[in-house]
């Protein structure tokens, strides 16, 4: 399991541990502010900027690298719900955000730098109790396709496998699939196969005559059989299985093109399976 259930909402654990790290930073900057009430205001303003500059700094960052996955929809860099940052970029921001504290208001840097490394040390400490552990193969289950016609994912021929598990009620799912159904078709060494979750056929073909997406790669899991062989607590799931059919990744909500793409070619290179799920 890699994903954690809050009432109605699902979060990856990556995901999860980005909302603990941002928490223990607020929650520490506030703290030192109330104890050093005369210079509280500046403890917070230079804590509001160390937050925003890692944002930016490591979005931005992580879309340097992926910038030919953005490119086709170049809006996507804002859709910063999709997950996608680069850790060290963040750090580098972050850095360049507590010199420029420290120049301007040397007391209220010190408190600021203790409230980042209170987020660091909870980040550490939520990534060791919380591991994105993949684990498990293709199962040998026999699906259809949606006219019926049987597929077994298990028969692989070498190719590794993208598997993506939606239903047409899911607003995440729909926003994606255009974006993945695109990526499917420009790959040859991967398949890429979406998996309908409980949903009769002619649902799945609606929705996909309304949104002009073609049928190729859709088949039906109408007991929502791997939901539960893989434990998933929501949808959208897309899960990335190496060539010799072990599970080597799983990305829980909406997947960006660069992450698809990443994880795409993280089975190309790697023969084998792997542990480790794949971050935001």
């Amino acid at each position: 399991m890699n994903a954690i259930s809050i009432g109605p909402f699902v979060f990856s654990h990556d995901r999860f541990i980005a909302v603990l790290t941002i928490f223990a930073f607020v929650l520490a900057i506030e703290i030192l502010a109330r104890r050093r009430r005369e210079i509280g205001d500046a403890i917070r303003f230079w804590g509001n900027i160390a937050l925003v500059v890692w944002i930016i700094g490591a979005r931005l960052g992580f879309v340097w690298t992926h910038w030919e996955a953005f490119a086709p929809d170049p809006w996507t860099v804002f859709a910063i719900w999709q997950g996608g940052f680069d850790i060290y970029a963040g750090v580098f921001a972050v850095g360049v955000a507590l010199f420029a504290a420290f120049l301007a208001r040397p007391r209220a840097g010190g408190p600021v730098l203790i409230a980042v490394t209170v987020a660091a040390l909870a980040f550490v400490t939520s990534t060791l109790l919380l591991p994105n552990e993949a684990q498990g193969r293709i199962p040998a289950a026999g699906f259809a396709d949606l006219t019926g016609a049987p597929v077994s994912l298990a028969q692989r021929d070498g190719q590794p496998l993208v598997l993506n598990l939606w239903a047409t009620w899911c607003p995440p799912c729909r926003r994606e699939m255009p974006m993945m159904v695109d990526v499917a078709g420009s790959q040859d060494a991967v398949d890429v196969v979406f998996a309908n979750q409980g949903e009769r056929a002619e649902t799945i073909r609606d929705f996909l005559n309304t949104a002009g997406l073609p049928p190729d790669g859709m088949v039906r899991d109408p007991n929502n059989a791997l939901m539960q062989e893989f434990e998933l607590q929501g949808l959208p799931s897309t899960l990335f299985f190496a060539a010799d059919g072990s599970l080597k990744a799983v990305h829980t909500g909406e997947i960006s093109r660069a992450a698809l793409l990443a994880g795409i070619e993280d089975l190309k290179r790697s023969g084998g399976g792997g542990q480790r799920a794949t971050q935001e």
